[in-house]
């Protein structure tokens, strides 16, 4: 007896879904993927590019291999740290962690940084006279918008300004597909209320009050921005893999109620079309 279609597109899914179980790397079977491959903190990076080292703008925290992401990811950092400088000269945004060249794990601390898709960048803070300084390092922001510099024995203040300058340019960069922000709840209420008290554009303020995000568990992120960035279809279609939820302002994102693996696992039961007559 013939399968009735739904049983068919359960096996045809299920096979699919054991290539791309066993498949979280360039292979034989997907010799062609590229970019972010697999999950945040179970993938690799194939074809990724470094964050700048000293370009505009910006600079690195530390002077190791962990500065590559997918490469319109580095390239949406890199564009977000000279809209801050252009309008604050003398700017300078701290880059931490991304990924190794190839990506892959474990990568300690973190428990992602594993695709090209993490980047953890420090805030901009200055003196307590409002002069703008480099960021030390991760120093933890308080309520009342002050940070603890052990190393240098001073008090730095978070630059909302400048901070909120940055979010914005990640938010509104079509190449960046900012996922998430993850940030402490005092920092982003700190954020949004200068937003709306500036009176910034409100889709703009709308998408960071979504993608801004205190993790649990995953620590506080009261010292830096960690920014995640989400998987185009053609990304998808190469090996990334989406988790988390989807931005309804990214324009090719699902829509509600599209399945395109049934779509795809019909495609690949029906038998291919004969040959045209010469």
């Amino acid at each position: 007896m013939a399968r009735a279609p739904a049983d068919a597109v359960a096996l045809a899914l299920s096979g699919l879904a054991l290539i791309a179980g066993c498949a979280r790397a360039p292979s034989p079977l997907v010799p062609t993927w590229q970019g972010a491959i697999g999950l945040p903190g179970h993938g690799v990076l194939r074809g990724g590019a470094e964050v700048p080292r000293d370009a505009e703008g910006l600079r690195w925290l530390r002077r190791n291999d962990r500065h590559w992401g997918l490469a319109r990811f580095s390239r949406a950092i890199a564009r977000a740290a000279g809209a801050v400088v252009r309008t604050r000269p003398g700017s300078v945004l701290v880059v931490g962690d991304l990924s190794p060249t190839t990506g892959g794990g474990p990568l300690p601390p973190h428990l992602s940084h594993r695709s090209g898709v993490d980047a953890d960048l420090l805030f901009f803070v200055t003196t307590l006279d409002g002069v703008p300084v480099p960021s030390p390092g991760f120093v933890h922001v308080g309520a009342d918008g002050l940070a603890r510099d052990e190393d240098h024995a001073r008090w730095l203040r978070l630059d909302v300004e400048r901070q909120w300058l940055f979010a914005k340019a990640l938010l509104e960069d079509h190449e960046a597909r900012i996922q998430w922000i993850f940030v402490s709840d005092v920092v982003k209420a700190l954020l949004l209320e200068w937003a709306i008290a500036r009176g910034d554009s409100p889709e703009t303020i709308r998408r960071a009050d979504a993608v801004m995000h205190q993790p649990h568990p995953g620590g506080v992120h009261d010292d830096h921005f960690h920014v995640r960035t989400t998987c185009s279809a053609a990304e998808v279609a190469s090996g990334c893999e989406r988790i988390g939820p989807r931005r309804d302002w990214l324009d090719d994102e699902i829509a509600p109620g599209a399945d395109p693996d049934a779509e795809l696992a019909l495609a690949l039961l029906q038998p291919l079309a004969p040959p045209a007559s010469p």
